[in-house]
């Protein structure tokens, strides 16, 4: 079989098949009488092994996030002992001879109606928690796994049709040694964790959950986008020999973790890690990161089935901004919209999500939620240097507004006497072309830049940068692109601002002498490519790198441009 290789890397592990909508699957058969006693004691075993889940699911996440966070599944564990849902299922099979799953699954879906349908937006959140309890509970009658990877063995790759944001902020990350999905795109947020753990990501492999089966041997290779199931020796040996090849690669960059990021011709360069997770914050020390460049706190809203607190919030920035201590964290506000969705926050339908409700131009319309989250960010200041960074603006009304929330945040905690960073530095990202050509005013009302190349690509090329059919044009040595970005940093440069390059372009180690020939002095990246973009800033020099960058804007096509590269690095 094979797809695209987005994370690049070869693993060997045992398969771990996630079937996204158990309910979809379902058998339904009319039983016999003589059947009833035991669909009854199979109802009630899974519901004994869906409790002992989730109760094991509690601690595991008390660990990992916190106790508030981990009572969801109490919570859940709950649902399974109520008294009205089991009668029901209990009807359908012994009166109307439905076979349990089928039972189940009805009682589900009317449950989760009543409950979507009450006016109050608490108890409508919990229909989406009795639907995620018949969905373990169906996984264990199917025995299959339907969303939930947290329970995945250790050394498991994981298959599934897509891998949602949503779906891995509440992933056991660390049994994870690589994943399979049917869809998906570089550029997709699930790709760009994927590659910041450094696991092997394919997207693109068609058929991979009808042809691949829970406990299948599986070879993956992240580079070529080949998967192989149940290999035979001969292929067996060829990945040890590829594994070995691999582990004395990562050796000799492991070399490089204690050293500084400062080109061949002794020119220091900023490189920052991008950060989804506290876990994350090991390896950033251990690479010796000069900082975060970008905390996605959206992960942080994605952990939880509502809004988490000012309290919640203060807790994840304040640990980020000590363990960083006194090295600099940048913490992005809130950026939904596109593939990045809260289910207990739907936003306004439109026909391309890339164009509709996004950054801070959702949050203007909910300032509560801004204003909650500035607070807690003012409040984490006071434990060590943090700066703000806003999301998608396209020009400087959003600056403006978002900072007047900013100064109502700042003016709450005055009057409530609590410490924070009364000259806390404020930046925006560039990512749409309104924020390019505005770039030099948005300067004037921020303390630096940050260019976001993922989505800043996606919208100069008019490319969907989640799609794979699109991957082809999604092209980021395109001219228009290195223009750009020429552009944004003498512009910054002018300004005397601080522009970071974050994104998959800035975390792609061919791409970095380029980039430092078109003035970009601060990199932030995922923290499994920091090494990787570390050895190829220390193997560069900026008077070869600007020489390099003027041939390279001369070329009429981004194949020319790594042509060119292609060549440079060979000599």
């Amino acid at each position: 079989m094979s797809g695209r290789g987005v994370s690049p890397g070869v693993v060997q592990g045992i398969a771990f098949v996630v079937v996204a909508d158990c309910y979809s699957t379902v058998p339904r058969r009319i039983i016999a009488e003589s059947e009833v006693g035991a669909e009854l004691e199979k109802f009630d075993a899974a519901l004994q092994a869906a409790e002992r889940d989730l109760l094991a699911l509690r601690e595991r996440v008390e660990r990992r996030i916190g106790k508030q966070e981990a009572e969801i599944f109490a919570a859940q564990a709950l649902v399974l002992k109520d008294p009205l849902l089991l009668k029901e299922v209990l009807h359908l099979v012994s009166h109307e001879k439905r076979n349990v799953e089928a039972a189940l699954t009805d009682i589900i879906a009317k449950f989760a109606q009543v409950f979507s349908e009450i006016q109050d937006p608490y108890l409508q959140a919990r229909a989406s928690d009795i639907r995620d309890v018949g969905r373990r509970v169906l996984s264990i009658l199917m025995k299959t796994q339907c969303g939930d990877t947290l329970s995945c063995p250790e050394g498991s790759i994981v298959v599934g049709e897509e891998l949602l944001p949503s779906a891995t902020a509440h992933m056991h990350l660390q049994n994870v040694a690589g994943f399979v999905t049917e869809r998906g795109s570089k550029t997709s947020h699930a790709s760009i964790l994927a590659r910041s753990m450094g696991v092997p990501l394919v997207v693109g492999v068609e058929g991979a959950c009808s042809r691949i089966r829970t406990g299948d041997l599986l070879i993956v290779d992240g580079t070529t986008g080949k998967v192989v199931i149940n290999p035979g020796p001969r292929l067996l040996r060829e990945y040890d020999k590829r594994r070995a090849q691999g582990q004395a690669e990562h050796d000799v960059l492991e070399g490089l973790a204690d050293l500084p990021s400062v080109t061949a011709d002794g020119t220091p360069i900023r490189l920052c890690a991008n950060v989804a997770k506290l876990d994350d914050l090991e390896t950033v020390d251990h690479c010796k990161a000069d900082g975060i460049g970008l905390l996605r706190t959206e992960f942080l809203f994605m952990a939880h089935d509502r809004f988490p607190t000012e309290e919640e919030q203060f807790a994840f920035y304040r640990t980020a901004s000590e363990r960083l201590n006194p090295r600099e964290v940048t913490i992005r506000v809130l950026d939904l919209g596109g593939d990045k969705t809260l289910p207990y926050f739907p936003l306004p339908a439109t026909l391309n999500p890339s164009l509709g409700h996004r950054g801070t131009r959702l949050l203007l319309n909910h300032p509560e939620i801004l204003e909650t989250q500035l607070r807690a960010i003012l409040r984490a200041s006071a434990f060590g240097k943090v700066r703000v960074l806003l999301p998608m603006v396209i020009g400087t009304e959003d600056v403006v507004a978002a900072k007047a929330v900013l100064g109502r945040a700042k003016e709450f905690l005055r009057y409530s006497g609590i410490r924070f960073d009364e000259a806390i530095r404020v930046g925006a990202m560039i990512e749409v072309p309104s924020a390019v050509i505005m770039v030099q005013r948005i300067a004037r009302e921020v303390d630096f830049l940050s260019v976001g190349t993922n989505d800043l690509i996606q919208y100069l090329l008019t490319v969907d940068r989640t799609s794979p059919e699109l991957a082809p044009y999604y092209d980021s040595l395109h001219p228009a692109v290195l223009e750009t970005i020429r552009g944004l940093a003498a512009a910054a440069g002018e300004a005397g601002r601080e522009l970071s390059l974050c994104g998959e372009m800035a975390a792609d180690e061919r791409y970095t002498p380029l980039l430092i020939g078109l003035g970009v002095r601060s990199f932030s990246v995922v923290p499994g490519r920091i090494l990787r973009v570390r050895s190829s800033i220390r193997s560069t020099s900026v008077a070869l790198s600007e020489k390099l960058a003027p041939r390279a804007l001369k070329l009429a096509s981004g194949q020319a441009v790594m042509k060119l590269l292609r060549a440079g690095s060979k000599g």
